[in-house]
């Protein structure tokens, strides 16, 4: 692994579930614009007899400011506050610019600590923590805006035809509106291009209002003799939609939950950085049912072909069956309403989950597979 800022050139957006950070005053952007995570750290011993540590890093620039000439490293820290890992290249932080909300926060890169002598044992890592010193110079802030992602469901290739059927979603801080239309751009990764123009489609239109979190399934068609007059293979090509929007209010909440384009708002919370939710809630929004057992104190959540039984106090779910641990247990919220992990029952029920992490608010986005 290259120094840190490589990782910055692929944005990855999985949802995470535990994580080891310095803590960040989301009202003093101007002084810590940037939020690092470190999950399952763990000692290990090279053949040579020396000893390492390694963890999964997620980190990026939080703030609405764009962040010039960084730089800084990174160091671990035991309970105590003392330094046990080695300096290195590999730990350096530099960049000469970051851009608001630029971030990796949402995925896993994998980083190494070469430790000090002193530390022998995995128990010496108990308490360890990450301890970031970095110097930077603010730059302009941005405002809070839509964002317009699309992502390939499946392609479909007829005798005239090459379909490509995606979601598209806002996973931005603000609603689109008067969305307009022009056309895809066609690319494979020898970087040939194509543009097809089009100034008209049923769903990407002035009709169309995209909240924070709310998607659409649709299709594009491309002529294929129009793609046969670029390429040749066909099995790597990158459609991308070419549109233009405006944007309302954006969104003030610190934690935004939308499933299935319903945004969850009763006991929606984050506890040691598992986003829990109404269980009922979450069931409503998925079409799905649920049944309650009182003596057992145990729910079973019914959509299509999947059963999970959950008991209360309990992240040992059972789905159709098979004992399956979940990231946190399942409780009684103000000891009445239950709430559950939401990664972990969507990912159960096979939904799609989208995390993001932007300027102090976080959005989970859940899309469940089609029928």
């Amino acid at each position: 692994m290259g120094k840190m800022v490589r990782l910055f050139t692929c944005l990855a957006l999985t949802f995470f579930i535990f994580f080891a950070s310095i803590p960040v005053s989301y009202a003093s952007f101007e002084k810590n614009p940037l939020q690092f995570e470190l999950t399952e750290l763990k000692f290990s011993t090279r053949e040579n007899g020396s000893h390492f540590a390694h963890g999964y890093l997620s980190w990026g620039n939080v703030s609405p400011y764009e962040i010039l000439d960084l730089s800084g490293k990174l160091e671990l820290h035991n309970k105590n506050g003392k330094k046990i890992s080695i300096d290195s290249e590999l730990l350096e932080i530099q960049s000469q610019e970051l851009y608001p909300g630029n971030n990796l926060l949402g995925g896993k890169n994998s980083i190494y600590f070469d430790l000090v002598p002193s530390v022998t044992k995995a128990s010496d890592l108990t308490g360890a923590y990450l301890k970031p010193t970095y110097t930077f110079t603010l730059g302009s802030k941005a405002e809070l805006s839509p964002g317009i992602y699309t992502e390939t469901t499946s392609i479909e290739v007829t005798d005239t035809h090459y379909i490509e059927n995606m979601i598209v979603m806002n996973r931005g801080e603000a609603t689109a509106v008067n969305l307009t239309y022009s056309g895809l751009e066609i690319l494979n990764y020898e970087e040939t291009r194509l543009l097809y123009p089009e100034n008209t489609h049923p769903v990407i239109n002035a009709s169309l209002r995209l909240e924070p979190g709310h998607f659409v399934r649709t299709s594009f068609k491309i002529p294929l003799d129009l793609l046969k007059s670029k390429f040749t293979n066909f099995d790597d090509l990158i459609v991308r939609i070419q549109t233009d929007f405006q944007s309302t209010t954006p969104y003030a909440e610190a934690l935004n939950v939308t499933v299935n384009n319903q945004k969850l708002v009763n006991q929606t919370f984050t506890e040691n950085d598992v986003t829990y939710v109404s269980l009922r809630e979450l069931a409503k929004a998925l079409g799905a049912t649920i049944q309650w057992d009182d003596p057992t104190q145990t729910a079973t959540l019914i959509q299509g072909d999947s059963t999970i039984t959950i008991p209360v106090g309990s992240n040992r779910f059972l789905l159709n069956g098979s004992q399956v641990t979940a990231s946190a247990k399942a409780k009684l919220y103000n000891n009445t309403i239950l709430v559950v992990p939401l990664r972990d029952i969507s990912e159960m029920l096979n939904c799609s989950i989208y995390f993001d992490h932007i300027w102090g608010l976080k959005s989970v986005t859940v899309i469940p597979p089609l029928p």
